[in-house]
């Protein structure tokens, strides 16, 4: 698992005399927080701890959970933001990958395309909506016959198979 296949849905905040940590969730992700007992605390990029939840409480209308895990004050000291974050759906991590290639160079046959202004499911693949020169669309399904390769340091898709989706 990536540090990308985790979705952020609060922060940590410090821990009081009885070992609850406060935590700050964001609004659209309440339900989910009150049926969760495992998580992941995000420290930095490279600090994920794993950790379950045993107890949690509301005191004056904030929340408040205990963990089984030991170690998590301590750490939590060390670090100015710590994320709550839970695994994130298979569909979210796609539509951030999708959402990355907004705005990328379309390539196919040595020469520019366009630029990749869209994308949308459906129901089988992702479709790259791409914006020629000349100012037509040319959906290009994003699946190995058409799409050889991005190269994210030069923000480009490198297509091929292509020449009957152009003619269109």
């Amino acid at each position: 698992m990536e540090i990308q296949d985790l979705l952020g849905i609060g922060r940590l905040g410090g821990r009081d005399a009885d070992g609850f940590h406060h935590v700050m969730i964001k609004p659209h992700f309440k339900s989910v927080f009150s049926e969760l007992t495992d998580c992941f605390l995000i420290f930095n990029s490279d600090r994920v701890f794993y950790v379950t939840i045993c107890e949690k409480k509301t005191v004056d209308k904030k929340t408040w959970i205990r963990f089984i895990e030991d170690g998590i004050a301590e750490e939590r000291k060390l670090h100015k933001e710590v994320i709550l974050a839970i695994e994130a759906p298979e569909s979210e991590i796609e539509d951030e990958s999708m959402n990355m290639l907004l705005g990328y160079k379309a390539q196919f046959d040595g020469n520019d395309l366009g630029e990749v202004v869209d994308y949308f499911f459906n129901s089988a693949q992702y479709i790259l909506v791409i914006e020629t020169t000349s100012g037509a669309e040319v959906l290009v399904p994003y699946v190995e016959h058409y799409v050889q390769s991005v190269v994210h340091a030069m923000k480009i898709v490198i297509l091929q198979n292509a020449q009957p989706l152009i003619e269109l």
